[in-house]
């Protein structure tokens, strides 16, 4: 997919050295390749015609510097530019990792000093942009994506520690992936790689903080607009066609009800026809007066659910759980002429009680302590993945401290959290893992085809969140209270997530949910959800898994009992047991591997 690569190496690098990344980044029509060549670094970078940061992406030099950047600044710096690598090269060189701390932004990017003989590897505040690393005695080479950082070598170790986290949380931690000698690199990364001395230093440039000062809820709701309003603000410029992925949820609506005036996007809306999701859309989109276009889902998706899956695998390498039915999407937006298209991702930072695993509960609004914190994540990360089945699920020849191995990544990544309240800690751990190891992955998808901006992913915004009293950032309170200042009809119309208006109570909220869920048992057409993942894999789907996972390709690579997996997938089967996210893991790492295994 689109991005960055390149190698570095004190005995020269050559174009050949990025030309096979690049060309397993560029896997489409509209992608564009370029390259850069000098002594003892490659660098390479393929973008997306059309898109806004095919504009604001280039390869830029200065005296002995000679910088790659993809993506984009958003504000002041690059008010009325184009230049964003140019803007970025300079501020990089003039003011150092402080520049870095005061933009606004979606990159990655790497810097070759000559004169010094370094490579600085950076990526933005949220590593929203993904860049994997590897080094091999004299070489340095980095990528946007693991399958071009391999491109031409020889068949790489699986990782343990990768295998471990992907099974228990669904994604990777910290700089894992599923490969002994590939990392990916931190969010606010500041990679130096010396090629004189030898040495690799891994850093970040920017943290975030946790406080503990007392503020009325006025306050909160004050500095929680402002600073939304400003991000939005910020990420509706320079756009020729602006896009919005709408739906009848409550995210994408914040957004819209905050675009400032004058701003004119294009909702896109998925569903089933005539589902709850594509009436609150369409219905919010003519309250706006924003053009609007459905995508409907036909009938025979289920027969389209393996070509996407493995579409899907291909494009994020088998590191990312997911589907693949935003996939029928994409071309849309392509179709529409948009060149950056705005989403919802990280609203849950708002109403942390509906947040996937991270999902706040009674629970988790008790922990007192590190040790209390820590069992609970466990419990809530792993209940739909490994915590369903028993240790025997792996081979012998496979290391028996799985579980262990995920239990001590996920400490670590706790412990390196600022110190805060227990409760309040879940937030931090979603966005310095969540966002940058799942998020970032789906919006590379997206990448593939559009820029796409993330208003909620806003350094001052995210810091007012992580701040913000934990009984403000739970259900909608934030949400309602900035809808209701900008604009008060999105409050009235059906959240497809409750079945009722904003505006209605609790008791009619859980009524209408109670409904919903009954109709929708009931086949009533409109109430259908349009991904019935659990169930497919259990029916129409299980010969295609049954296939997969018994295969000799699969049982050979000395992982998973081959008794343990068949018990699996007759648990689900029969549904006795609800195996649904850990058989589809199961499915993408295979399926991934594959696609290696004839790389």
């Amino acid at each position: 997919m689109p991005g960055v690569c390149g190698v570095i190496s004190r005995l020269g690098a050559s174009a050949a050295d990025v030309q096979a990344m690049t060309g397993i980044l560029s896997r489409q029509p509209w992608h564009s390749a370029t390259h850069e060549v000098g002594a003892q670094f490659a660098f390479g970078h393929v973008s997306v015609q059309g898109s806004s940061s095919a504009r604001t992406s280039a390869v830029v030099s200065r005296g002995p510097c000679t910088a790659v950047f993809d993506g984009e600044l958003y504000g002041h710096e690059t008010a009325g530019r184009e230049d964003h690598a140019r803007v970025f090269l300079d501020g990089v060189l003039d003011r150092g990792p402080e520049f870095l701390r005061t933009i606004h932004g979606c990159f990655s990017a790497a810097l070759w000093n000559g004169e010094l003989g370094t490579l600085t590897l950076i990526t933005d505040r949220f590593g929203l942009r993904p860049v994997f690393w590897r080094r091999a005695q004299e070489r340095f080479s980095f990528a946007s994506e693991v399958g071009a950082l391999l491109a031409g070598s020889a068949p790489e170790a699986l990782s343990q520690q990768g295998i471990a986290e992907f099974l228990s949380f669904g994604q990777l931690l910290g700089d894992s992936t599923l490969y002994e000698t590939v990392k990916a690199a931190p969010a606010a990364a500041w990679i130096v790689f010396d090629t004189r001395a030898g040495t690799l230093d891994v850093r970040q440039y920017a943290s975030w903080t946790a406080s503990t000062a007392s503020q009325p809820q006025s306050y909160w709701v004050d500095a929680v607009d402002a600073a939304l309003a400003a991000s939005v603000e910020r990420v509706s410029r320079r756009s020729d066609h602006l896009g919005l992925s709408l739906s009848g949820g409550l995210d994408a609506r914040t957004v819209l009800g905050v675009l400032p005036s004058g701003v004119s996007a294009t909702c896109v809306s998925l569903g089933i026809p005539g589902s709850i999701d594509l009436r609150a859309a369409r219905a919010m989109a003519e309250a706006t007066s924003q053009k609007f276009v459905a995508h409907a889902l036909n009938g025979d998706f289920l027969g389209q659910f393996e070509p996407l899956l493995r579409q899907m695998v291909a494009l994020s390498d088998g590191h990312y759980l997911d589907q693949g039915i935003v996939l029928t999407t994409l071309p849309l937006y392509r179709s529409l002429g948009i060149d950056a298209l705005l989403r919802g991702h990280a609203g849950e930072l708002m109403h942390m009680s509906k947040a996937y695993a991270f999902s706040v509960d009674d629970d988790a609004l008790r922990l007192r302590n590190r040790q209390e914190l820590i069992d609970w994540l466990w419990t809530h990360l792993t209940g739909y993945m490994i915590g369903g089945v028993d240790p025997g699920l792996f081979s012998t020849e496979m290391s028996a401290d799985i579980r262990d191995r995920a239990r001590a990544a996920l400490e670590r990544c706790v412990d390196a959290l600022p110190e805060a309240p227990a409760t309040q800690r879940i937030w931090h751990l979603f966005v310095t893992e969540r966002v940058r190891r799942e998020i970032a992955a789906s919006l590379q998808v997206f990448r593939s085809f559009v820029e796409v901006r993330v208003p909620f992913l806003d350094p001052a915004l995210v810091q007012l969140l992580l701040d913000a009293p934990v009984e403000m950032k739970i259900g909608a309170t934030l949400q309602s209270e900035i809808l209701q200042r900008r604009c008060p009809p999105l409050l009235r119309i059906v959240n497809a997530n409750t079945g009722a208006p904003m505006t209605a109570g609790p008791q009619r909220q859980r009524l209408s949910s109670l409904s919903m869920r009954v109709l929708a048992k009931l086949g009533v057409p409109g109430y259908q959800p349009y991904e019935r993942l659990g169930l497919w894999l259990a029916r129409d789907l299980h010969p295609f898994l049954r296939a997969t996972l018994l295969d000799e390709r699969f049982l050979d690579r000395r992982i998973f009992d081959r008794a343990a997996v068949e018990r699996l997938l007759d648990e689900h089967r029969e549904r006795r047991k609800n195996h649904t996210y850990l058989l589809q893991a199961l499915l993408v790492f295979e399926l991934g591997q594959r696609l290696r295994d004839s790389a």
